[in-house]
């Protein structure tokens, strides 16, 4: 397996911390070996600081963080709607009468990536006028989205595997060069349905 295949791996198995791993460090990881990284050092030196009762009196400083704990509970209600975008929803299959929508010239993962930001910015408080902009936009991006996913994988089913296998290694490079979790939740939705094919 290549790098990105086994990042897909372990992002199913729910292994987080993969980010700057090796291809050696995935495989022991995928394998249930933890690599050896420079962030396994700070764990090992603390248990011998476990000895000071200094620290257990700062417990009365640690009850203002709940506060901190407050500040992400609005940030759930923008997830909500996206995973309803996911690879793994059920898709309808395109109809002959189906018209490019607005943006249909969109990749999904710009799309996604859009749709999710205009979710944070809806949770955000803005007032009335640009909440009714805003919710047009997401309209807008969630029509095309769904479009161009029906089209993507109507594509990829009458691809030959040759076909997918050049379509998965152009995916792989999108893959590599992105720096948004957003965009790699669809590549990675992408990889599963190309694999399910080849």
């Amino acid at each position: 397996m290549n790098v990105c295949e086994l990042k897909i791996e372990l992002k199913k198995k729910g292994i987080k911390g993969i980010t700057g791993l090796r291809k050696h460090e995935l495989e022991a990881l995928l394998q249930g070996y933890k690599p050896f990284t420079g962030k396994e050092k700070p764990p090992k030196a603390k248990p011998a600081p476990k000895a000071k009762p200094a620290p257990k009196a700062k417990p009365a400083k640690k009850e203002p963080k709940p506060q901190a704990a407050k500040k992400p509970e609005p940030k759930p209600a923008p997830k909500e709607p996206v995973k309803l975008l996911k690879f793994t929803e059920k898709v309808d299959e395109p109809s002959s009468s189906d018209k490019p929508p607005t943006l249909s010239n969109k990749s999904l993962d710009e799309l996604y990536v859009k749709i999710v930001s205009l979710e944070k910015r809806l949770a955000d408080d803005i007032n009335s006028n640009e909440k009714k902009v805003v919710e047009k936009s997401l309209d807008i991006y969630k029509t095309a989205y769904r479009y161009v996913r029906k089209q993507f994988m109507e594509s990829i089913k009458k691809m030959s595997k040759a076909e997918l296998k050049k379509l998965n290694k152009t995916l792989e490079k999108k893959y590599k060069e992105s720096n948004n979790k957003d965009a790699d939740t669809i590549f990675e939705g992408m990889f599963r349905e190309i694999n399910k094919l080849l």
